[in-house]
């Protein structure tokens, strides 16, 4: 192989390289929105159970503030 052969194979390895590393980055971004709304959407179901559990408590203000007491002990 020559030097110039060489050389432009490793600016088409470089390149693939970079677009990867782009893809990868990509995919962890994707993947900690799609962890924000996993977290969202167990946040929305502990507030159904608390429902569920307790039919009294009919305002969601109220019962979200008694939910996040419950994580804090």
């Amino acid at each position: 192989m020559k030097a110039e052969d060489i050389k432009k194979k490793r600016e088409e390895l470089v390149k693939q390289h970079n677009i990867l590393k782009e893809k990868i980055d990509e995919a962890k971004t994707a993947i900690m929105n799609m962890q924000a709304q996993l977290n969202g959407l167990v946040g929305a179901v502990q507030l159904c159970d608390d429902f569920l559990n307790n039919p009294e408590k009919q305002d969601p203000k109220t019962a979200k503030v008694e939910l996040n007491q419950e994580n804090i002990k």
